[in-house]
């Protein structure tokens, strides 16, 4: 889903500016290419403008193939929400799963850590509700997904970083619930990942 035509921002320019620089101090590029090169990139405008700066410089990713949905891990009974409990015990779910369209997550002195960077999501909207006392929620989210915080806290803590700016078009993950003497954590994804699809 990503737009060449997007505008670039000023710390869009200074990463490509890094690359730059990292490759002219190992002498893959001569200084007057790196002088050419950063120029251009002070230029820049959108991300079209910026990609072919760095295209021999970096490896490029190829997308995958979006997996079919019978390929996803599905927890629990269709029919119902996913409800999870880590009572002094760890939760992990990665790669291909299913995001139910309502999850519950009760969490006592445990760890739910959810990876929804290849999972397919069930709809539009989800919605992760958390009961925790004294534990641990980390959940990593493919970049441009929206997160609304809405849950209740005491004395507790949750940090949302890293997930991109919102993008229109993909899902929405709600997080409700109370949260007491506890930590969640959003992150987006640790690698470049591709948002495959919601089921509508």
């Amino acid at each position: 889903m990503n737009d060449g035509s997007l505008r670039a921002s000023d710390a869009d320019r200074d990463k490509v500016v890094d690359v730059l620089d990292a490759a002219f101090a190992e002498g893959r590029i001569t200084n007057e290419e790196h002088t050419e090169r950063v120029q251009a990139t002070l230029r820049a405008k959108t991300f079209d403008d910026l990609v072919p700066l760095t295209a021999d410089l970096v490896p490029v990713v190829t997308p995958r193939e979006p997996q079919q949905p019978t390929d996803a891990v599905v927890y629990g009974r269709p029919d119902e929400p996913d409800r999870m409990t880590a009572a002094l015990s760890e939760i992990k779910r990665i790669g291909p799963w299913r995001v139910r369209r309502r999850s519950f997550a009760t969490v006592f002195l445990g760890s739910v850590d959810l990876d929804l960077t290849e999972a397919t999501f069930e709809a539009r909207e989800i919605e992760i509700n958390v009961t925790q006392f004294l534990g641990s929620v980390s959940i990593r989210v493919p970049r441009g997904v929206t997160v609304r915080d809405e849950t209740a806290r005491v004395l507790a803590d949750t940090t949302i970083k890293d997930i991109g700016d919102p993008d229109p078009t993909f899902p929405i993950v709600v997080l409700r619930g109370t949260n007491v003497l506890g930590e969640i954590k959003i992150r987006g994804p640790r690698r470049p990942s591709i948002f495959k699809r919601a089921i509508t």
